[in-house]
This record gives C-alpha cells, sequence and structure tokens, in this order.
C-alpha cells in the first residue's frame, strides 16, 4: 500500500507532519479527518523521493550513519522474528530525518509489492555503495540475510569511525592550506602593489626578486577571473576523463606510484577488503561469490582488477592465500593469517583478525602522515611570505646604502 506524507492542524491549532498508509491521497485525508486533524498537504512519498532525486545528486545519496542505523535495526527486528516487510515500515516509522524516511519507506513498498529486499534497494532512487547491495543479495540468495545484515552494520561503523578518525586529522592541515593561500593571495593583490609603487617615481632599477614579485601581482590582479575559470575548467576536464575506466586505472596507478602513499593505501585497501570477505564468508556465503563481492570495496582499480582476477583462479581450485600472494600487493601478516586460517578451518576468524589490525595500521599510518605535513606546510608558509618581505625589504635597503 502506497505512503504518504502529510501536513495537518490539530484541534488546538498546532501543525503535525508524518506518513500514513492509503489507497490514495483523497482517502489518507479522509483518515485525518476521522482522527480529528484538518489536512493541509498530503503527497505520495514515491513521487517526492522522484523530485529530489533529479533536483540534486547528493541529495539522493544515503549518508553511511543513517545506512548502519538502518541496518543495525533492522537486523535487530528480523532476530526478533518480524517479517522483513514489517521490519522495515517500523524502522521508516521511527526515522527521525526525512531523507532516511522516504528511503526507508520507498524499500518498503517495493518489499511489500513481491520485490527482493536486494532489488527493492536498487529500484530505491537512492545512491547506495554497490558492495552493500550485493551483500545484502548474497545474505537473501545463502538463507542468512539476519546474519549478514548483523556483521555489516558492524563493518559499516567500524569503517565510518575510521573515517571521522582521517576527517578529524586533516582539518588542521586543510585550515592551514586555506590560510597559507588566503594570505599569500592578499599580500599579492594589495600589499605588494602599494608597497612596491613607492619606488615608481625612483630612476633606480628595482631588484629582480622584487621585480618578479611585481609582475606576478599585475598578473594576478588583471587574469584573476581567467584563471579562475582555467582551473574550473581543468575541473571539468579531469572529471570527463575520470568516467572512462581506462584513465581511471592510469589515476590509481599513478598513486600507487608514490612511496609514501602506497603503504597507506594498499593498508587502507587490505582491511576493507578483508572485513568485508570476513564478514561474508562467515555469513554462509561461498568463498568465491563472496571474492566477487568484496571487489566491489577496492576503490583502486588495479587492486581491483587483481581481486577479480583472485576469483577466478580460486574458482579454479587454487588456494585462497596462493592466489593473494600471487596478486602481490597484500601485506605479510594478512597471507600468513589466511593461509592459516585454511588450514584450521577458521578464515573468517583470521581475515576479521587481519582487517582490525590493518584498521589500527591505518589509522597510525593517517596520524604520521598529518604530522609529516604540518611541519613541511609550515616551512613551505614560511618560506612563501619570507620571499615576498625581502622583495619589499631590498629596494629599502639598496636606497639607505645609496644615501649612505
Amino acid at each position: 500500500m502506497p505512503s504518504f506524507e502529510y501536513q495537518a492542524l490539530t484541534a488546538q491549532g498546532k501543525t503535525q507532519k508524518g506518513t500514513q498508509e492509503g489507497e490514495s491521497a483523497r482517502q489518507v485525508r479522509q483518515q485525518l479527518r476521522d482522527k480529528g486533524l484538518i489536512p493541509l498537504d498530503v503527497s505520495p512519498v514515491a513521487g517526492k523521493r522522484k523530485r529530489l532525486s533529479s533536483q540534486s545528486l547528493f541529495a539522493t545519496k544515503v549518508p553511511i550513519a543513517d545506512l548502519s542505523l538502518m541496518t543495525r535495526q533492522l537486523y535487530t527486528l528480523l532476530g526478533a522474528g518480524m517479517p522483513l516487510a514489517d521490519a522495515l515500515r517500523s524502522v521508516a516509522n521511527q526515522a527521525d530525518n526525512k531523507l532516511l524516511k522516504r528511503f526507508t519507506t520507498g524499500v518498503y513498498e517495493k518489499v511489500a509489492e513481491g520485490h527482493a529486499y536486494a532489488q527493492a534497494l536498487m529500484q530505491s532512487g537512492f545512491k547506495l555503495p554497490n558492495d552493500y547491495i550485493a551483500t545484502i543479495r548474497a545474505g537473501e540468495e545463502s538463507g542468512h540475510l539476519t546474519e549478514v545484515l548483523s556483521r555489516m552494520a558492524e563493518s559499516i561503523e567500524k569503517q565510518e569511525k575510521i573515517r571521522k578518525k582521517m576527517r578529524s586529522a586533516l582539518i588542521y592541515p586543510v585550515l592551514m592550506i586555506v590560510m597559507a593561500v588566503a594570505i599569500i593571495l592578499f599580500l599579492m593583490t594589495f600589499v605588494v602593489p602599494k608597497v612596491v609603487s613607492v619606488f615608481d617615481n625612483m630612476d633606480q632599477e628595482l631588484p629582480p626578486l622584487t621585480q618578479g614579485l611585481l609582475n606576478s601581482s599585475d598578473f594576478l590582479d588583471q587574469h584573476w577571473l581567467a584563471l579562475l575559470l582555467g582551473m574550473f575548467s581543468i575541473g571539468v576536464v579531469y572529471k570527463a576523463f575520470m568516467r572512462h575506466e581506462r584513465w581511471r586505472f592510469r589515476r590509481d596507478q599513478a598513486w600507487l606510484a608514490f612511496p609514501a602513499l602506497r603503504k597507506f593505501l594498499i593498508y587502507s585497501s587490505a582491511a576493507r577488503w578483508a572485513r568485508t570477505l570476513g564478514v561474508l564468508h562467515a555469513s554462509g556465503v561461498s568463498i568465491t561469490e563472496a571474492l566477487k563481492i568484496s571487489a566491489e570495496v577496492m576503490n583502486l582499480l588495479p587492486l581491483k582488477r587483481k581481486v577479480l582476477q583472485m576469483g577466478n583462479e580460486v574458482r579454479e581450485g587454487q588456494k585462497l592465500h596462493a592466489s593473494m600472494r600471487k596478486a602481490g600487493f597484500f601485506p605479510p601478516l594478512l597471507l600468513n593469517l589466511v593461509e592459516t586460517g585454511e588450514g584450521n578451518g577458521q578464515i573468517d576468524t583470521m581475515l576479521l583478525k587481519g582487517a582490525e589490525h590493518y584498521e589500527e595500521e591505518v589509522e597510525s599510518a593517517a596520524a604520521t602522515l598529518v604530522s609529516l605535513l604540518e611541519p613541511l606546510m609550515i616551512v613551505v608558509m614560511g618560506g612563501v611570505v619570507l620571499t615576498i618581505v625581502l622583495a619589499i625589504m631590498l629596494p629599502i635597503f639598496q636606497m639607505n646604502s645609496m644615501v649612505g
């Protein structure tokens, strides 16, 4: 049965908002009147969802925190023996924000019509991680949806925790970069021209550093709009190129070629992959299907292709740890854990242990990277400001020596 969002007046004249199921808007209005409410606006939730999707790409993306909360609530209700459709309706009714309410209500409607949960997620009109939907589908097909939801909720929460720590660690460096750029632009645009203009009436030739800084200041003042348009154009061209897998592959190869970033990127990817594979295998999903799904969490295409190749090799009878070793990028500890897990039949446990270890390594590497960036940015910013100050002071020193 369709759901409608309504806005109505109570007997006390207060505005009340909510959702109500009904065959039509007219029926919902009558239901509201029967409750003693005066309906002001009644509109279908599905219709609003479509309009929201067409308005903004970002508005249709379900935040990771909301997805984790919904997954946890759904697992709890299913674990208590509630049918999937009823559990989804309950989650939708208690959702606090409108975006999550529209998303869960739309999924509930699809499931109530007879669609599978994974199919309902795909047709919801909202953006979800590909590996999330693939994992749900695998859980449904294997008959272990409740177990999959339980482990997925924990996995999403841990990944979100790592993201928050990394974002908080990067706040200070980003602020420093923004402030440095703002100060330099201010000096180049307003301070330098006024100070150096004092020497314009002198016949003395300006020092090369001062003249170069003055030329740079004039260029910024006259062509700032063209520079902004150029930067915008570069961004547009970059996004257009990144739509093609070939260019994304080359970009990711370039990232992996940086020694300072390679270890961080590989540890991060290995941790996500190990946790996803461990969750899927522990939930009853076959190792070949789990490898296919776990490849979706690999953000770097060179690594993703190697994981997909691993799936083909394992399907042909090769051991997982041997296939991982052949891929050539997994850390040694994770290889040893998987080999041990395959030997004693606890591969999912070993994968999750490896994921926890490398998640801690990622946090430590991120903290180290930020601690190295901060003094480097201070030195660079100090060097730029010192260059500007010297360019201003050199003509003064030169003039004093001539007077002396």
